[in-house]
């Protein structure tokens, strides 16, 4: 004769909005904490990095011209298949 057990098991409830805003202030807090009390790095940057940093943004500035591009020229497509 097979025998059953019930086993009672609790869900988890939910944290409630009380809960997410006290830890959202909290992580507020301790990240406002940290860029109060920055100190001085005294890190060494090599000569290359300013010429890194400049190829970065030049690359950055011809992508998005050359996507800009793009979206306007199929912008400007659908807008004359209107018509």
């Amino acid at each position: 004769m097979p025998v059953t057990v019930r086993i009672r098991i609790s869900m988890l409830k939910l944290p409630t909005k009380q809960v997410v805003n006290t830890i959202a202030r909290s992580l507020f807090l301790v990240a406002l904490v940290m860029f109060a009390t920055e100190k001085e790095a005294r890190a060494y940057t090599d000569p290359g990095t300013g010429a890194l940093i400049w190829q970065m943004l030049v690359a950055g500035l011809v992508g998005v011209g050359f996507y800009f591009r793009r979206i306007t020229s199929w912008f400007r497509s659908r807008k004359g298949s209107k018509d």
